[in-house]
């Protein structure tokens, strides 16, 4: 897990998603960020990572999609069925 506390900038500098990244181990572009505000996707295409919005942070579909949204959906019920559009095999 990575906190604020674990890096020197928040949100939308990409320091959270990619201080992950590095502890995770894997490349950029194996990585997927689910977020509700436009922040989230800000910082998530600095980091050249693959953004997915959910409309539960209080954002319309039209501000995600501009912050940098590849999908955007209504919940993570949603998201969940529809991880065949991300690629992502359950």
């Amino acid at each position: 897990m990575v906190e604020r506390g674990d890096v020197l900038r928040a949100k939308p500098a990409p320091d959270l998603f990619l201080n992950c990244q590095q502890r995770l181990g894997v490349p950029v572009e194996a990585c997927y960020v689910v977020g509700d505000a436009v922040w989230d996707l800000l910082a998530a295409r600095r980091a050249r990572m693959l953004s997915v919005g959910l409309l539960s942070g209080g954002y319309g579909e039209d501000e995600l999609n501009q912050a940098g949204a590849f999908r955007v959906y209504r919940d993570a019920a949603e998201l969940r069925d529809s991880l065949d559009e991300l690629g992502v095999v359950p």
